[in-house]
């Protein structure tokens, strides 16, 4: 009760600076209960503001920049203010649902393709297919658009309707479909790789990942995996209640999972695994890199505690806090860091901001980060992100790439577009018709031309030294064009290295305890 009088105070204190300085004197004399000093410091600062800045401000943003620059000098990367369109995406992001139409699609030779079509979504009930190029929506043409223009045309209430024009082959064919919920899957990517491998690549952490995840793994035990790679590499995380739902489906009944601290000691809460594994017998690694954050981080941390999982990857993003949400008055949102949370051996893995001074924000050195054990006894260690057992991928690409991406700088998306719209000609054309194909000189010579006809500036000594990444992301292209999303996700995991070095180990293990076992012997062939 205090604490809301507080606010009311404040409120009206600087509420009176807006309507004159003598309401603030007055509400100043009259309260006890505020900073008296602070009060007037904001006080005369907006007032002076209002009235001697060089541009004109109304009372409304005033209120907002103030707002938002109290959030920014809490020094919180996590914390911000969300104007009302990032709390709408914010939404649909955590919930996996918007409304729309259900379509995927790429821009391609200056038209927006239709990749793939969600199933039992409005567009696929009306006919959409994928290959399908978008002409027209509610009577504006789209030649040109970029995808964000696409994406708004796509999206609106529930119910309305979008009248689509589409080129398929010489026709042109319209649409008129009904906008409905449309439901984003956690789960990306999910297969069988050789020797009983499963993969799994779960995206993000919204309110059905649980769900998901165990229906996909289910359903590859089914089809045959006799172990499991899990796939968190640029995963931001998302609702920590699904961490903590994910990591029980993996752990022993009473295995704490995440302990999340509050301001106050009595605001602590320990979360424990509530029911025995799903899995017991399934081997598993967990691979994570920079990207990989907050309850994307707590699920690794606690199966790397428990020695349920072996970890490969890079260093884990350092995201160790929780935040709330607060809907506010206007539509907008304030994401305000909460909470603290701590893996079951006690690490903290917050990367340290970067202070003031410019002092740096990463930890590369181990010596400099504290040691904890996990329940076998290995190191793990705490701050800066998740550490993996075993290091793999990458950190930065090889010499002769490096260069290759420094050269192309600002031409960067121009050559992606030039792969896109040479992928789309070679596919047009007919040049693939077997899903084992491989890059060809001529397709690499062919990209090239394409890539010079846009204006890209690169040496082309370069572009050729850089051969190796070239064919790989023209091979991903043409086969995400010719052969579909799924066919094109199976290729990416077999030219993975990560994911490969994470199969190779456990093809060679039939229980979850001798996967850590096999770090050493794995170390030592490299």
């Amino acid at each position: 009760m205090r604490r809301n009088r507080l606010i009311v105070t404040l409120l009206v204190l600087a509420a009176g600076a807006i309507a004159g300085g003598w309401l603030v004197q007055r509400a100043l004399r009259r309260s006890t209960r505020v900073d008296a000093g602070g009060a007037r410091l904001l006080a005369a600062v907006m007032e002076r503001v209002r009235d001697s800045y060089v541009d004109s401000l109304t009372v409304d943003e005033l209120w907002r920049r103030a707002a938002i620059g109290l959030v920014d000098e809490l020094g919180d990367p996590n914390s911000t203010y969300l104007p009302p369109d990032r709390l709408k995406r914010l939404t649909e992001a955590t919930s996996g649902l918007y409304s729309g139409v259900g379509i995927q699609a790429d821009r391609r030779e200056g038209l927006v393709v239709v990749m793939a079509v969600r199933p039992n979504s409005p567009a696929e009930h009306a006919g959409v297919q994928a290959g399908d190029r978008l002409i027209e929506a509610d009577g504006q043409s789209m030649r040109g658009w970029t995808m964000e223009e696409a994406r708004n045309a796509m999206r609106g209430t529930p119910g309305t309707t979008l009248k689509l024009v589409v080129e398929r082959g010489t026709s042109r064919i319209p649409f008129s479909i009904a906008r409905g919920e449309i439901h984003v899957p956690s789960v990306s990517r999910a297969f069988v790789l050789d020797g009983g491998v499963g993969y799994v690549l779960l995206s993000t952490f919204s309110d059905s990942a649980r769900e998901e995840l165990t229906r996909t793994v289910d359903s590859l035990g089914a089809a045959g995996a006799r172990s499991l790679v899990l796939d968190l590499r640029n995963n931001p995380g998302g609702l920590l209640n699904q961490g903590v739902a994910i990591a029980d489906l993996f752990l022993d009944k009473g295995q704490e999972i995440v302990e999340v601290r509050a301001r106050g000691q009595k605001r602590q809460m320990v979360y424990v695994d509530s029911a025995e594994q799903r899995w017991p017998r399934l081997p598993m690694a967990v691979l994570v890199n920079a990207g990989t954050a907050s309850a994307a981080e707590i699920v690794a941390g606690a199966l790397q505690d428990h020695d349920r999982a072996l970890v490969l990857g890079r260093t884990s993003y350092g995201k160790g806090s929780a935040q709330n949400v607060f809907e506010l008055d206007g539509g907008g949102g304030l994401k305000l860091t909460t909470a603290r949370w701590f893996t079951p051996s006690g690490r903290s893995i917050s990367r340290p901001v970067r202070t003031a001074d410019g002092a740096p924000d990463v930890i590369n050195d181990r010596a400099e980060r504290p040691v904890f054990k996990t329940d076998g006894g290995r190191k793990v260690f705490g701050g800066g992100g998740i550490t993996p057992d075993l290091a793999a991928g990458d950190s930065v690409p090889v010499p002769a790439e490096r260069a290759f991406l420094l050269a192309l700088g600002a031409d960067a998306p121009k050559f992606r577009e030039a792969l896109k719209d040479f992928a789309a000609a070679e596919v047009r054309r007919g040049a693939l018709r077997d899903t084992a194909f491989t890059v060809s000189p001529a397709m690499r010579d062919g990209l090239w031309t394409m890539a010079a006809r846009k204006r890209v500036d690169v040496p082309r000594s370069l572009y050729d030294d850089a051969s190796t990444l070239v064919d790989r992301q023209l091979g991903n292209e043409l086969a995400r064009q010719a052969f579909g999303l799924a066919y094109a996700g199976r290729r990416l995991a077999r030219n993975d290295k990560v994911v490969q070095r994470a199969a190779v180990l456990l093809r060679k293990v039939t229980d979850p305890k001798q996967v850590l076992a096999r770090i050493g012997e794995d170390s030592a062939t490299k």
